[in-house]
């Protein structure tokens, strides 16, 4: 199986933050860390949304800014 193209990161990555959260004008947007990593910050919460390198699927990591 293929590793998917850089793309392919952002479209499961949008597709997933519109669906599960919403387009906000408010969020703040960090550096991107990898091709297949998006990291923002809401409701003094860090939402870390991560495509996995060969199928695509979305995990989220929710943390409390400090």
């Amino acid at each position: 199986m293929p590793i998917l193209k850089k793309e392919q990161y952002a479209e499961f990555l949008h597709n997933y933050y519109i669906e599960h959260y919403g387009e906000k004008d408010s969020d703040y947007w960090y550096e991107q860390p990898a091709v297949n990593v998006w990291v923002f910050a809401r409701d003094n919460k860090i939402i870390t949304l991560k495509s996995h390198i060969l199928n695509g699927e979305v995990t989220e990591q929710i943390e409390d800014k400090k």
